[in-house]
């Protein structure tokens, strides 16, 4: 079944452009970005970083152990410069940086939901069960089955921004072209500067995307229309020139120290412990969307079925391997994935509201029912931040209980993650590897 959609979704109006930017505004506010609201720990990192390329020469290098940095920090790059320029730390243009990338993003995100903002809200909730799980086990005290360390959850956009809005935002906006252009467009090739762009500024999420666009790809120009169909033309102008651009960064990625932790599940924790984790999270997340999905794309063919089963499938094998301390490859890998399962999903009860046609199946409204109740929980367990802020502080006049970041605790990323987290294998994966490509011909040498 292959798609047959028209662009329906027309230009973004102004009272929904005006809706974006409030919505963007708050979301800003509430990632935690200069302590607005409570932080997660990580902003540490991201604060460290954006003063590292403030502070120090391009490229940064870290004289404590006379090695490069190898990292993704294409977040922090335009505010970091803006700042170099103007001879001052500016955060304000950090934080309207961050603004524009969310503005960009959920308006991707609004045009695929047909415009409508209670679906881009649910969006921006919507979540899996395995979290909610292992939090009850935890407070019954059944240690047999605990949270592991490979995160086999699938997260809401709202949680992952309070860690990694970095990551968030490249894939909210490189899914959300990716899909128009398959959706409604239906031409994939103009996507890939846009896929291996996410590259600079988070490369599990656009390894996720890569992988996304290849299976279009494979579908479209190999089991379907054939290589014959290819202009070569297009060739050139979306293909190679893109990848000729994009050769030194993918050199400069290449020449990362090897990562200090990677492998299977398996081999990090025992069978059991593996398959009863995922059992009591991923296996529930994975029937729970896919019976929604699928019911839903049986009626309004959002998407194809392979299409769908691609997403699934692709999720399982990030799922699978671990690869970093707190395992990025899954935890950050998936955000393109669960936005592309996450916009199927309300683009299916946008269309099923307008038209007042729903699936009849007991199965669809049960687990409708739970993906209801998972966003209802989110909402209660993170109501905390709407005290937990400095506008509530300046209303109630007393101080924030929670822990801000400073800019300029530690002089570099690679001293933080050494001091500040306590983690001398996370600070590894910041160093580029000795004599590599990149330290001996393209970066500036220092010594």
């Amino acid at each position: 079944m292959e798609f047959k959609k028209e662009d329906h979704t027309n230009g973004l109006t102004a009272n929904s452009l005006g809706f974006l930017s409030l919505f963007s505004i708050a979301c800003v506010f509430f990632c935690g970005i200069d302590g607005f609201s409570k932080p997660s720990f990580d902003w540490l990192a991201h604060n460290t970083k954006f003063y590292d390329l403030f502070q120090n020469d391009w490229p940064i290098y870290f004289p404590e152990v006379d090695r490069y940095a190898c990292y993704y920090y294409g977040y922090y790059l335009v505010p970091a410069f803006a700042s170099k320029i103007y001879g001052q730390l500016l955060p304000s243009v950090l934080e309207f940086w961050t603004f524009l990338g969310f503005f960009l993003g959920f308006a991707w995100m609004l045009l695929l939901v047909g415009q409508s903002r209670f679906m881009l809200v649910t969006f921006l909730l919507m979540r899996g069960v395995g979290q909610l799980v292992f939090s009850a086990f935890n407070l019954l005290n059944l240690s047999q089955i605990h949270a592991p360390i490979f995160n086999p959850a699938i997260r809401s956009v709202f949680e992952q921004s309070a860690f990694a809005p970095n990551q968030v935002i490249p894939s909210l906006i490189g899914s959300g072209i990716l899909l128009y252009d398959f959706m409604y467009r239906k031409k994939i090739d103009e996507t890939f500067l846009a896929v291996i762009l996410v590259f600079i500024w988070g490369v599990f999420p656009a390894l996720s995307l890569l992988a996304v666009f290849g299976a279009l790809f494979i579908h479209k120009y190999i089991l379907n229309d054939g290589w014959r169909s290819i202009d070569r033309r297009m060739v050139v102008v979306s293909y190679i020139i893109p990848g000729l651009v994009f050769l030194p960064i993918f050199t400069y990625f290449l020449s990362s120290q090897t990562l200090a932790i990677q492998g299977f599940l398996w081999e990090f924790e025992s069978a059991e412990h593996v398959l009863s984790s995922y059992a009591a999270g991923l296996l529930i997340d994975f029937a729970v969307f896919y019976i929604v999905i699928i019911s839903l794309n049986r009626i309004f063919q959002i998407f194809p079925t392979w299409f769908v089963h691609t997403i699934f499938g692709l999720l399982f094998a990030l799922s699978t391997y671990r690869m970093g301390i707190y395992n990025d490859l899954f935890f950050r890998g998936s955000i393109p994935l669960c936005i592309i399962l996450f916009i199927g999903i309300l683009k299916g009860f946008e269309t099923g509201i307008r038209t007042r046609q729903f699936p009849k199946s007991k199965s669809f409204y049960i687990a409708s029912s739970l993906l209801l109740f998972l966003i209802i929980s989110l909402i209660f367990v993170k109501s905390n931040l709407l005290w937990e802020n400095k506008i509530a502080s300046r209303i109630t006049g007393q101080k924030v209980h929670y822990r801000t970041f400073g800019y300029t605790d530690y002089p570099n990323i690679y001293q933080a993650l050494l001091r500040g987290y306590k983690d001398p294998v996370g600070a590894k994966q910041y160093l580029g590897a000795s004599d590599s490509v990149y330290e001996r011909y393209l970066s500036r040498r220092h010594h």
